[in-house]
């Protein structure tokens, strides 16, 4: 009977283990609010030569900043956004340039895709 209740203890203790690891990971995973500064297009990848995600972004439009990479140089910036959008209807995602996205969170809080 002791070899049972410790089996179920070592058990619930893993399923709680596990639990605890997903919930970070799910808040990390929903992103910073942003907005689109500039008319804009996000991208497949961190350059305007790929190939259109979302075309025709707004000024003032909010889209949700996921993390950010280094990818194609303008203007002297080579930062870049993965976005969605907001409410994310299809579950896109597409890269936008640094200079046309303003988001609400600081560096140390965005994770690097």
């Amino acid at each position: 009977m002791r070899k049972i209740f410790l089996a179920a203890s070592g058990a619930a203790v893993a399923v709680v283990g596990l639990v605890g690891f997903a919930a970070p990971a799910t808040a990390a995973e929903a992103g910073h609010p942003a907005y689109i500064k500039a008319p804009t297009t996000a991208y497949q990848n961190s350059n305007n030569q790929s190939g259109a995600v979302f075309t025709n972004l707004k000024p003032n439009q909010q889209v949700t900043a996921l993390c950010f990479t280094e990818g194609q140089e303008i203007d002297g910036n080579h930062n870049w956004f993965r976005i969605s959008l907001t409410p994310d209807p299809q579950g896109k995602t597409g890269f936008v340039h640094r200079d046309a996205i303003s988001v609400d969170a600081s560096p140390d809080e965005m994770k690097h895709c």
